[in-house]
C-alpha cells in the first residue's frame, strides 16, 4: 500500500512533498480525521511517531499505536521510531502487534490501539525477542 489512492477502512497514505519514499498516514474516524505518523518505505519500511509525554498512558507508561495501522498487511513496514521531546524509542511492528496491549477508549476521537511500554521501546528488547522468536521457531520443526 504505496499509493495515494490504497487506503484501508480508516486509514490513506498520502505521499509526502519532493519525497518518493516518504508518506503521511491519514486516519479518517466518523468525528475527524487527522495525521498519525509518517511511512518511509525504503527497506523494510519504517513507521515514524512524533509524540509528546501527554501521549503517554500513564497508567501502564506506555505510547499506542492505531490497531488497524499495526494490522493492515498491505501497509508495508517492519520498524517504528517514536519521537518524544529528545528521547527516540524503537521497536517493531511484530513486537507491538504480539506484546502490546490493546485498549479502546470511550472517548470520540479515540480508536482501537495497541500499547507498549517505554521501558520495552529499545533496541535490546527487540534483540532478545527476535532471539527467543527464533529459538522458539526451533521447537517446532521437524528434526532429520
Amino acid at each position: 500500500m504505496t499509493k495515494h489512492s490504497d487506503s484501508s477502512k480508516h486509514l490513506q497514505l498520502v505521499p509526502h512533498k519532493n519525497s518518493s519514499h516518504l508518506f503521511d498516514i491519514k486516519l479518517q474516524l466518523e468525528f475527524q480525521t487527522r495525521f498519525i505518523g509518517k511511512l518511509d518505505i525504503t527497506d523494510n519500511g519504517t513507521l515514524i511517531l512524533n509524540r509528546r509525554k501527554e501521549h503517554i498512558l500513564n497508567k501502564i507508561n506506555a505510547f499506542g499505536i492505531n490497531y488497524e495501522l499495526l494490522s493492515d498487511e498491505r501497509i508495508k513496514f517492519k520498524w517504528i521510531k517514536i519521537f518524544c521531546e529528545k528521547d527516540i524509542y524503537i521497536s517493531t511492528r511484530e513486537y507491538f502487534l504480539i506484546k502490546g496491549k490493546t485498549f479502546q477508549f470511550g472517548n470520540k476521537g479515540y480508536e482501537l490501539q495497541n500499547f507498549v511500554p517505554l521501558s520495552e521501546l529499545n533496541i535490546l528488547t527487540i534483540k532478545k525477542f527476535e532471539i527467543a522468536k527464533n529459538k522458539q521457531g526451533y521447537l517446532f520443526e521437524e528434526v532429520s
